[in-house]
């Protein structure tokens, strides 16, 4: 960071930070707020506690109430949003208003805001001078990406050392920048750390996770336990607040707590750390050395999609066939006409024919197929929307598995439970003997 202005205080320890995203857009949800969830990340990683979050419109008069509540209750505030040249960017006057200073033209700060556009064989517009305004004295940090950049002070605020820090909105700024220069002056002004360790479950519910763990939850403090829920996975979070000053021994507080999780519940962690179920799942054909084919009807692609997201998967994925239409089911995967005209396009029949055509087809080491009922519209008394069978073949199941869910809520969700359970059979069957098949 650069610093313009003497006079500046250094902020001692940094223990909390407010996240304050401005912007009407956000606050409408017109523009969904990644940066609270992603800072807030980074800023627990640096052993800095985030309480609160705010979102506030382009008020002035709202803003600056926000950052003054925010500086009450916190050695730091962040705030994303509102730096650019135009009349409702406004985050700078209202941040330099709570603190009491005013806001002053900076020629070095300008030149290098014309720099960036000269680099680029632009030319700045008479309203980017907004941009080189600072509550000297600060800190600037530079924006490698945008005309905006960021800006840091301290103020006595109410007998009280607080840090101002200000980051532009779009994330392809705001994220390099924190890494680059703000991560590292945090890092040299947090007295504390925290340590995590993620577990991720499948095949197992939230309610029937905490039981297992209920006594660890009960009696957790520091190193704390958690659990969270998504479409068809369940999350555990460990995590330890260790002092930078602390001894190797404190260092390990984690270890027996991470120890315990995994002997009550291995069969269901399928990742510890931060990957998805398709990142893990492409990573063991990867390593294995083995191939799949997908055959896909309810879900449409979605479980492809998931896994070509992530580079290598060429390597192993040999395609799909996204199977809609009962046509499709026959022409391209042979299902045979009398079972879908017997038993229907979401059976368990269907379902393996599906699997045991893909693998024949592609010739692939394992095939993946589903089928089922997203709704909201198609449901029966005997097989009602949700209904969803997913087939494998390969491995030990030469000659398929199947297993049936009947899954509760909307179309979007009933898809995506499905693509979760199917690449989790999948897991299974990969890393597994057969007793872990249903």
């Amino acid at each position: 960071m650069i610093e313009y202005g003497p006079g500046l205080v250094d902020p001692g320890n940094l223990n909390s930070a407010e996240i304050i995203a401005c912007g009407t857009e956000v606050l409408l949800g017109q523009v969904l707020n990644t940066n609270a969830w992603w800072l807030a990340r980074q800023l627990a990683d640096l052993g800095i506690n985030c309480y609160h979050q705010t979102v506030v419109g382009d008020h002035p008069e709202r803003l600056r109430q926000a950052i003054e509540v925010a500086l009450e209750r916190n050695d730091a505030v962040v705030i994303t949003g509102g730096l650019g040249p135009t009349a409702d960017d406004i985050s700078l006057a209202q941040a330099a208003r709570a603190a009491g200073r005013e806001l002053t033209f900076s020629e070095s700060a300008w030149q290098e805001i014309v720099a960036y556009f000269a680099a680029s064989g632009r030319t700045p517009t008479e309203n980017n001078r907004k941009q080189a305004l600072l509550p000297l004295p600060c800190w600037l940090i530079p924006n490698h990406n945008g005309t905006a950049p960021g800006v840091a002070f301290t103020v006595d605020y109410a007998g009280k050392i607080r840090t101002l820090i200000l980051l532009p909105g779009p994330p392809n700024e705001n994220r390099p920048m924190f890494t680059a220069y703000v991560a590292p002056f945090l890092a040299e002004h947090s007295a504390a750390e925290f340590r995590h360790i993620y577990f991720h479950l499948v095949g197992i519910g939230e309610a029937q996770t905490e039981n297992e763990i209920a006594d660890l939850v009960a009696k957790s403090g520091n190193p704390s336990i958690a659990t969270y829920v998504s479409p068809g996975e369940v999350m555990i979070r460990l995590t330890q607040r260790r002092d930078k000053s602390a001894t190797d021994a404190e260092a390990d507080m984690l270890a027996p707590l991470a120890a315990e999780v995994r002997r009550r519940l291995e069969k269901y962690i399928y990742e510890e750390g931060n990957r998805s179920l398709p990142e893990v799942v492409l990573a063991e054909l990867l390593k294995n050395g083995r191939t799949l084919g997908m055959a896909e009807s309810c879900t449409g692609g979605l479980i492809s999609s998931e896994l070509v997201a992530f580079p290598g998967a060429s390597r192993v994925f040999l395609g799909s066939v996204v199977a809609y239409d009962n046509s499709a089911k026959e022409k391209f995967l042979g299902v045979a006409p009398r079972v879908l005209a017997e038993e229907g396009a979401v059976s368990e029949t269907v379902a393996l024919q599906m699997a045991l055509g893909c693998r024949e087809r592609f010739g692939s080491d394992y095939a993946l197929a589903v089928t089922g009922i997203a709704g909201p519209e198609g449901g029966t008394e005997t097989k009602p929307v949700g209904l969803v069978y997913i087939a494998l073949a390969g491995g030990i199941e030469p000659e398929g598995c199947c297993e049936k869910f009947i899954f509760r809520g909307e179309r979007q969700r009933i898809r995506s439970l499905t693509a979760t359970n199917a690449l989790a059979l999948l897991y299974r069957l990969i890393n597994c003997s057969e007793s872990y098949l249903r």
